[in-house]
């Protein structure tokens, strides 16, 4: 069973998996074994991976466009990982590293060319970050729509 919260202040949302959670208080998530106290670094002693995704939409115009770089403002340690969302479930994922500047690149494939794109963000070893500014540089082609 997943269990599905919501900050209705912030509309941050957590996905539980491993509990079976029936009711959730800001501290505390209750199931039939037991109450769990939230907080903390782990998840009973695992990372807790972060996830964001954005929706696959039309970009600027309808020409086919081609990522140059993904440009990041983001705080942290470690590795994360980029992912390109196009039409009909197709994603690439692109690792990179977190630098203390707080200023970093990812770049992707060069072969993407698509003018339906979404874009996510995740850190698989549940490192904390904060994220400030995502851009997308993007080459559009000259003639090409289909």
């Amino acid at each position: 069973m997943t269990a599905i919260t919501v900050n209705t202040l912030t509309g941050a949302v957590s996905e539980y998996t491993r509990h079976d959670f029936q009711s959730i208080t800001p501290n505390h998530g209750g199931s039939a074994s037991g109450l769990y106290a939230f907080g903390g670094d782990t998840d009973a002693g695992l990372p807790i991976q972060s996830s964001l995704r954005l929706p696959v939409t039309l970009r600027e115009n309808t020409l086919k466009q081609q990522i140059a770089m993904v440009y990041l403002s983001m705080q942290g340690q470690g590795e994360a990982e980029f992912t390109v969302f196009g039409p009909g479930g197709q994603a690439w994922s692109y690792p990179f590293p977190l630098r203390d500047s707080g200023q970093t690149r990812c770049p992707v494939g060069k072969g993407i060319r698509e003018n339906y794109l979404g874009f996510g963000l995740s850190t698989p070893a549940g490192q904390a970050f904060t994220l400030d500014r995502v851009e997308v540089l993007s080459v559009k082609s000259k003639t090409r729509r289909v």
